[in-house]
């Protein structure tokens, strides 16, 4: 028999005594930390990354998905959301207008201290959110935005600033990756802290099932310990249409721009690799020319997958290694998972969490989901109750907002 636990609520967290030994703004330094990892963030060896994809057997080669994401990669991304087509953005915003003022009051309700928002790009949703938390809460509350563009970061930061004046929020970011992130915020200098997490774009989807709970894990649990975080929610985006049609005209945009905001990453992997001795090799792997992009709906998988495939034989030597790739591989690059409430529930479930709410948009089955732990820390105020105890009081209840 599986073990189960629920929990009761007793009395809140005294949080005068928490800020009294912690200020929530710190760390203090600049606007912008650097999170990274000298040793952990793959984005100080995504270069080698990149050749261990390569270096694989055949079917079992593929790009980081990383590569998608650099200074120019994000500005053709852009292009992308703009298209009528690509519905997700579109649909997910609309949402976020139409319930902006249950959601934020949800999160204002925790008391949380911080709010990290996940691969935050842009910030163009960003400002409408903040200011409706604003408007729920007398006390601090910092927002961090965690990305792995840092000139990206600088520029989102200003323009938010632009638009909107805040009473009660601080606006900070964390230049790194999500492992960064989930690294930082066990740090004991942060861990303290009652903390939201917020991620948007249907991300979680571009991993596998359980590859998406250990992520989701490592945000709720202190990563080499496995002690529980204070998490006060998990404001989660998952996309669940079904829709092969859909599904296919919004990644594979008409106009291209889909595939000219995939194909930039051979352009970066150029870009890391092209120095000295090994440019040429590097330029007749990595050439537009050799590649193409392609991208299929998996039903089965409930995902849309997204490749780079080689339109003749390749061969080369970088580093010492030599890459050799038949026509026709196909590489995976990036993929898009269209998770029913099925799905999001169980994963959820595997991870710690639970459906507490959701927000959906009915012609897309576009849901946004607010978790939260089923597993508290001692002292964010829930008291533990075992199996025994808990018996008949484990489910989890859904509501449709």
């Amino acid at each position: 028999m599986a073990t189960s636990v629920t929990f009761t609520m007793t009395r809140p967290l005294d949080k005068h005594t928490l800020r009294h030994s912690h200020d929530p703004r710190l760390p203090k330094g600049p606007e912008v930390l650097d999170i990274r990892s000298s040793q952990e963030s793959l984005l100080h060896n995504l270069d080698s990354k990149i050749l261990e994809g390569l270096s694989q057997p055949q079917g079992s080669k593929s790009f980081p998905s990383l590569l998608l994401w650099g200074e120019k990669g994000q500005v053709l991304y852009d292009d992308v959301l703009e298209a009528p087509e690509y519905y997700p953005y579109r649909v997910e915003d609309e949402l976020l207008q139409q319930r902006v003022d249950d959601i934020a009051r949800t999160v204002a309700s925790t008391g949380t201290d911080m709010l990290i928002e996940l691969g935050a790009g842009n910030m163009t949703k960003t400002a409408q959110f903040l200011s409706a938390i604003d408007n729920y809460i007398s006390s601090p509350l910092v927002y961090y935005a965690l990305d792995v563009d840092q000139a990206l970061l600088e520029r989102s930061i200003v323009a938010l600033k632009r638009r909107v004046t805040f009473r009660h929020i601080e606006v900070r970011a964390l230049f790194g990756t999500y492992d960064d992130g989930a690294n930082w915020l066990a740090s004991p200098e942060i861990a303290a802290y009652r903390r939201t997490l917020m991620f948007l774009g249907s991300s979680i989807g571009n991993d596998e099932q359980d590859a998406a709970v250990r992520f989701l894990s490592s945000f709720t649990q202190a990563p080499e310990t496995g002690v529980p975080q204070n998490v006060a929610g998990f404001l989660l985006a998952v996309d669940g249409c079904q829709d092969a049609a859909k599904i296919e005209a919004a990644y594979d945009v008409p106009g291209g721009y889909s595939r000219r905001w995939v194909k930039q990453a051979l352009e970066y992997a150029r870009e890391l690799l092209g120095e000295g001795i090994d440019r040429a090799e590097v330029d007749r792997i990595f050439d537009d020319n050799n590649w193409k992009f392609e991208g299929r709906w998996l039903p089965e998988r409930q995902r849309y997958q997204t490749y780079l495939t080689t339109t003749c034989s390749l061969t080369a030597t970088i580093r010492g290694q030599t890459i050799t790739l038949e026509e026709g591989e196909r590489l995976p690059i990036i993929s898009s998972g269209k998770w029913t409430r099925e799905t999001v529930d169980g994963v959820s479930l595997k991870a710690g969490l639970s459906i507490e709410k959701f927000w959906k948009n009915p012609e897309f089955d576009y849901n946004i989901y607010w978790l939260q732990p089923s597993l508290k820390r001692v002292d964010s105020g829930i008291v533990i109750i075992d199996e025994l105890e808990a018996e008949g009081h484990d489910q989890v209840h859904h509501r449709n907002e």
